[in-house]
């Protein structure tokens, strides 16, 4: 099945930019102390992704009542997000969600989660079914919470933030997608994949390689292969040992 790590860097852009809507908390963060206030600044200022999650784990052990603590989270989470650890990357994301206290850090790493946890879910694993019901639990609650986020940066249009809503729900509708075809709905998981690229400002390489996977899986080989070239041409999906996906749904395809 699909392996994981292709649709993160995608998603990436996104949360960052759902990060970029505190704005406002960020500029003015109410610390309690100089020391947590410097602390905030060594998660935000930090080097290196690794320096990151190290910040930000010091300052939840030491703040964890702070004003800040989900904005450090979030951060934090990205940053497991980018070192491709998926563990820790959920542990921060949970503890975001379980929170509730702000709705659009709330929506951003239940959007992440949805996203990684159908592409690091594998055949034969024994709590498959859970995974997947959780994933798609995500997305939806994800997706019932973004038509009404509120604008928080004032230096963002009323379009700009609309069309980064529709990214928001594209990006739901991506994870519903993978959903599908590990459950293999392929009609399903065609749907939310035509959604999830209609709703993207720009092509995404493994959104593509999926539909084109949703669509072969069903027999429809020429709209497949036209997905897969598209593909192709928006960078394609890299294996680790270097092989591109959609160049192999390609050739098998023309065979």
């Amino acid at each position: 099945m699909l392996s994981g790590g292709f649709a993160m860097k995608q998603i990436l852009m996104v949360l960052l930019a759902a990060a970029a809507c505190t704005a406002g908390l960020f500029a003015q963060p109410q610390m309690k102390t100089e020391e947590e206030y410097n602390a905030f600044l060594a998660v935000q200022q930090a080097a290196t992704v690794e320096e990151r999650t190290a910040a930000g784990a010091d300052f939840l052990q030491n703040y964890p009542d702070s004003d800040v603590k989900d904005i450090v989270s979030y951060i934090t989470m990205l940053a497991y997000q980018q070192l491709n650890d998926f563990e820790n990357m959920l542990l921060y994301g949970e503890i975001i969600v379980d929170s509730k206290e702000n709705p659009g850090i709330v929506a951003g790493a239940l959007i992440a989660m949805a996203g990684a946890i159908p592409n690091r879910t594998r055949e034969f694993d024994l709590d498959r079914d859970e995974k997947l019901s959780k994933a798609e639990d995500y997305a939806k609650r994800a997706m019932s919470m973004i038509p009404t986020l509120p604008k928080n940066d004032p230096n963002m249009t009323d379009d700009e933030w609309l069309m980064t809503k529709k990214e928001f729900m594209g990006q739901c509708h991506e994870a519903l997608g993978v959903v599908g075809l590990q459950r293999e709905e392929f009609q399903a998981a065609e749907a939310s994949l035509r959604k999830a690229i209609d709703m993207s400002s720009e092509p995404i390489a493994f959104t593509m390689y999926s539909l084109s996977m949703a669509l072969s899986k069903q027999d429809k080989n020429d709209e497949a292969l036209s997905y897969a070239n598209q593909c192709i041409e928006a960078g394609g999906v890299i294996m680790g040992d270097g092989s591109e996906l959609c160049a192999t749904v390609r050739d098998g395809l023309k065979q």
